[in-house]
């Protein structure tokens, strides 16, 4: 099977010294379809010399987009109040520059090659594949795997994001990334469900397992609670400083890593707040943005995964904690319950804003060396299902069941 990949614009595939979760979904599944047999091309912005040396490794091709770069990030402290006002406008510039920067190098590919599928991950490129396949009378079909663009109310959304709407009802199937975002998608846009398949994110458990045994033995023996995510309010780091204040006393040993860019100041600046005023520096550390093999280091030194957010999409650092066999507290949301439901043991769920109650399962894993090793265990178990290998099959299946569809329809 042909397949081509739209990347999205901002962050290049594979991303580099950021994490951008995003970005290594589409470099792990276009290189886990090449491993299966498909011919996969990405079509993306050019990147430096970290991207060029993962593209080589990878089983797809890349062709890269010249994209000169905008500054979608508001730290400058008088736009910090309105910074979602500046930054989805300019994010919707670069989706719609890259878009039109595809047009080109897809029509190419078309006439050249029988592409059998068009996969594109956001939602101006969605439509430029739809436009090209029309025009050129392809009988590609066109997926889609939409952002989440939840956090704002629906009239703003919908008119910063204007090509969403046509996207979604204009492709011929969608991909959601988890059960429940399918669930809001059919009911925020009216769409027909039996049009959206979900199919998880996963973790690049062989990249793991490859570093795990360059490492040795996982220690797992520092008092290092890893908390994963950009900090802002819906990621809900504050409750788990909180939480980390209630037990220092009788743990002064614990310290809570946050790891991820600072994507709402004021929140940020909230959480400074509350540490200084509770003498707790000495127990909470801000990394920020960290290269790949940084972050693989902390969650194999860590002893536990603490994952507080009240809203997901896709959790991949849950699926990445999982794989390093880390004991997990997670919020019992939805996004999170359909991954850790399904090996039970596997983490410890707790409302978000339960301040006592992530307290108290901290402490429990802390004191409870072999419930710890159990949750390991299970942790690794439930990972090897929930592999790059697994969603790119499930993909690869999707995609034929409906190839095949779509040649049946036109004979």
């Amino acid at each position: 099977m042909k397949v081509v990949h739209l990347g999205i614009g901002i962050v290049p595939v594979p991303p580099g010294d950021i994490a951008a979760g995003r970005e290594e979904y589409i470099y792990q599944l276009t290189n886990h379809l090449g491993r299966l047999g498909c011919q996969v091309w990405v079509i993306d912005i050019k990147g430096g010399a970290q991207q060029r040396g993962r593209r080589q490794q990878s089983s797809a091709k890349f062709h890269e987009l010249w994209h000169p770069p905008l500054p979608y990030r508001c730290d400058f402290p008088f736009l910090r109040r309105f910074s979602k006002y500046i930054l989805y406008p300019l994010d919707t510039l670069q989706y719609s520059l890259l878009a039109l920067l595809s047009i080109s190098p897809l029509n190419k590919l078309l006439a050249k090659e029988k592409i059998e599928v068009i996969h594109a991950h956001q939602r101006d490129a969605a439509l430029a594949a739809v436009l090209v396949n029309k025009l050129r009378r392809n009988r590609a079909v066109v997926f889609y795997t939409p952002q989440a663009v939840t956090g704002l109310k629906k009239r703003l959304r919908n008119a910063i994001h204007f090509a969403e709407i046509p996207a979604l009802r204009r492709v011929d199937h969608i991909i959601a990334l988890t059960a429940a975002y399918k669930d809001w998608l059919v009911s925020e846009y009216n769409l027909d469900p039996a049009k959206i398949t979900p199919i998880h994110v996963g973790a690049a458990i062989d990249e793991i397992k490859q570093f795990r045994s360059q490492k040795g033995e996982v220690r797992h023996r520092s008092n290092i609670v890893l908390c994963v995510g950009g900090v802002m309010e819906r990621k809900n780091q504050l409750t788990a400083v909180k939480a980390i204040a209630k037990m220092v006393s009788a743990h002064p040993e614990v310290k809570l890593v946050f790891v991820g860019r600072i994507g709402a100041r004021n929140y940020f600046d909230s959480i400074q707040r509350f540490i200084a005023e509770n003498d707790l520096s000495p127990h909470v550390e801000f990394k920020g943005e960290v290269t790949k093999q940084e972050l693989y280091n902390l969650y194999s030194d860590a002893i536990l995964f603490l994952f507080p957010t009240t809203v997901e999409i896709q959790p991949t650092v849950i699926i990445e904690a999982l794989a390093f066999g880390l004991p997990i507290i997670a919020s019992n949301i939805g996004a999170n319950l359909k991954v850790l439901n399904q090996k039970e043991g596997s983490a410890i769920l707790v409302e978000p804003y339960d301040v006592d109650g992530i307290a108290a399962a901290v402490v429990r894993l802390l004191e409870d060396g072999s419930l710890r090793q159990a949750m390991s265990q299970k942790a690794e178990e439930l990972a090897q299902t929930l592999s790059y290998e697994n969603v790119a099959a499930q993909t690869l299946a999707l995609y034929n069941k409906l190839v095949q569809d779509k040649r049946q329809s036109l004979s």
